[in-house]
């Protein structure tokens, strides 16, 4: 099967951050009984993602229909980087020694139309991010999720595999239940 759509290589301070944003919350709005609000807005979108950040864009007859956030991982080890909209965001930490993040390549904010899910365009997606961060000798792809999306068995068999899963009660990131954050990581 063939994926739809052209898909390239943005940095992040060059993309439509509204048109990328709307995307990013109506993939998230599925997600909509775990959590309250929205997922980002163009401004949170540009200040999460960082000034090394790229963006996978996929557009097909000029519709946007995917996206995903690519950045050095090392920002993203703090999870409060992530998170809904309105979550307070700290200053990137480092890495702590022998973190499996270290030096990997982040995968993130991942969004596919919602008449386009189940073609393709997300585990294309998956797979340019690995492309990319073997061409740019990464030693791995990291990513996290939300364990309640029911998103860690698809990671898991693409072959990636959890490091660590946080727990957190409602209220956290606006989540109307308790919800389990994990972190993965590829070798690529």
């Amino acid at each position: 099967m063939a994926v739809p759509g052209t898909f390239r290589l943005i940095p992040a301070g060059e993309i439509d951050a509204e048109a990328v944003a709307g995307l990013v919350n109506r993939a998230y709005a599925r997600y909509r009984h775990l959590f309250a609000g929205q997922r980002t807005t163009p401004e949170e979108l540009l200040l999460e993602a960082g000034p090394d950040a790229r963006f996978i864009i996929v557009e097909e007859h000029g519709r946007l229909i995917g996206s995903a956030l690519i950045a050095p991982a090392e920002r993203f080890i703090e999870p409060d980087m992530l998170g809904p909209s309105g979550t307070p965001r700290p200053e990137p930490s480092g890495v702590p020694e022998g973190h499996p993040w270290a030096g990997a390549l982040y995968f993130g904010m991942a969004a596919v139309a919602d008449d386009r899910v189940n073609q393709g365009i997300g585990r294309a997606m998956v797979a340019l991010a690995e492309e990319i961060a073997r061409a740019e000798g990464h030693p791995a792809v990291g990513l996290g999720t939300v364990r309640e999306f029911g998103l860690v068995p698809y990671y898991e068999r693409l072959g990636y595999r959890v490091i660590h899963e946080a727990e957190h009660p409602a209220g956290h990131w606006a989540f109307l239940v308790p919800h389990r954050y994990c972190e993965l990581v590829k070798p690529v």
